[in-house]
């Protein structure tokens, strides 16, 4: 079984994968406030709304010294804004903290990474 010890810091399928969720999350919360990409980075303090559009398209992720200024540019309650990033960016922390039988969910997890189906997280209400 792959290691994926820092599960964004890899090149491999399942590092692909959780970049472009991560990026599907901020790309629709960035819809739902009805932002342009260039706004979006405007808020942030970006000199270039590439930086956004790197991140939704799964080649950079949000760095974490930026995920409280994420949070509020996209009106997203910050704590609800970091359970959704630790589910796409490290499903495993994710499932111990928040589910219920973290063993059950951890377990499924590694079995997708093995490449198996099935969906152990849920994804919370913004």
């Amino acid at each position: 079984m792959p290691a994926l010890t820092k599960p964004l810091a890899g090149r491999g399928e399942s590092t692909r994968d959780l970049k472009l969720e991560l990026g599907d999350y901020i790309r629709e919360l960035r819809l739902k406030r009805g932002m342009r990409q260039a706004d979006l980075a405007k808020a942030l303090g970006m000199q270039f709304y590439t930086a956004i559009s790197a991140i939704e398209v799964g080649r950079n992720t949000v760095p974490p010294e930026r995920y409280l200024d994420f949070a509020k540019a996209l009106g997203v309650n910050p704590k609800v804004f970091m359970r959704n990033v630790l589910r796409l960016t490290n499903p495993w922390a994710y499932a111990i903290l928040f589910t219920d039988r973290p063993d059950e969910a951890t377990a499924g997890l590694n079995a997708q990474i093995r490449g198996r189906s099935g969906d152990t997280t849920r994804r919370d209400e913004d």
